[in-house]
């Protein structure tokens, strides 16, 4: 598993230059409370490195692909909010119930943690689909993350 501090070191590395996050002073750092409303629209708890990475950076990012955060406040304007994005997946047929989304691209791959799947951490797998094509992207979050980051193309 990727660790917390390799992908801060990551981060760090290409952060102005194909990485652009907030940090844990931004807007978009959440409270506990805006958490728990999260976790409880989507059905899950989140999974840890998720859960660190929207308190120390809020969101962002990576080469213009944008990491769903969990917005201040939820409103028909939050498509960048990870409870909207999943929500509106899910009522579309897009993703199943047990997905989360974290992020979509223009290239029609949309990317979901699969929650009925969870390790001994609390973290679960995340999956890329594109069309009908559904396959394992990494073990966690912050797996996923780093790939993304150290290898776009992948």
């Amino acid at each position: 598993m990727t660790s917390l501090n390799d992908l801060e070191q990551l981060i760090a590395e290409y952060s102005g230059n194909g990485v652009e996050f907030g940090n844990s002073s931004s807007d978009l750092s959440p409270t506990d409370e805006r958490v728990a409303e999260t976790e409880s629209k989507i059905g899950c708890k989140l999974p840890p490195s998720y859960l660190w990475f929207v308190k120390n950076y809020g969101g962002g990012h990576v080469y213009g692909e944008e990491i769903f955060a969990i917005y201040p406040v939820l409103s028909d304007l939050s498509v960048g909010d990870i409870a909207y994005q999943t929500k509106a997946e899910r009522e579309q047929g897009f993703v199943g119930s047990s997905a989360v989304v974290i992020c979509s691209n223009d290239f029609g791959e949309t990317f979901y943690f699969d929650t009925s799947a969870r390790d001994n951490e609390g973290e679960y797998p995340v999956f890329v689909k594109a069309g009908a094509t559904e396959k394992k992207y990494a073990d966690s979050f912050a797996g996923f993350l780093y790939k993304r980051i150290s290898d776009p193309e992948a």
